[in-house]
């Protein structure tokens, strides 16, 4: 899922962005620590087309600016009452340190920012949102034929005369 990868790799959170294919390099120049997960409270009230949705604006982040309005976008989505617990926290934690980027920062800053120092649960918590994520707001593909299986020849209207 392009968007969230984009967002992820922005973030450079440590492993997490490497380990969902996303670019991990990283200058250290900008300060970016994260903020308490426990700030950023989300609706679980959202939908699923409302988050994914909410992941597609971070595809055109080019600033702080950008990252405080995907933030605010995602905080306002909320996540889906279906969301497994630990992908919920992943995205408390997500959304945390993206309101956590100084919203005035330049794109070159975004660019020179540092990894994000995320404990392991909380790599493993964001990570399990991103994978959340890109499995539902992935397009709909057509991955297997559901009513169409290869079955028996029918002779429902082989009736010859």
């Amino acid at each position: 899922m392009k968007y969230a990868l984009i967002a992820a790799a922005l973030l450079s959170l440590g492993g997490v962005a490497a380990g969902c294919g996303g670019n991990s390099d990283s200058a250290s120049s900008a300060d970016a620590s994260p903020t308490s997960s426990s700030s950023a409270s989300t609706s679980s009230s959202g939908s699923a087309d409302d988050l994914c949705t909410a992941l597609t604006a971070g595809s055109s982040i080019k600033d702080g600016a950008d990252v405080a309005d995907f933030a605010a976008g995602l905080e306002k989505a909320g996540t889906p009452s279906d969301i497994p617990a630990q992908a919920k926290q992943g995205f408390d934690t997500y959304v945390g340190v993206l309101k956590g980027i100084d919203p005035k920062a330049t794109a070159q800053d975004l660019k020179n920012m540092k990894n994000v120092n995320l404990s392991k649960t909380e790599q493993t918590n964001v990570q399990a949102f991103l994978s959340y994520a890109s499995q539902t707001c992935a397009p709909s593909a057509p991955s297997a034929p559901s009513t169409t299986a290869p079955s028996a020849p029918s002779s429902s209207s082989s009736s010859a005369g």
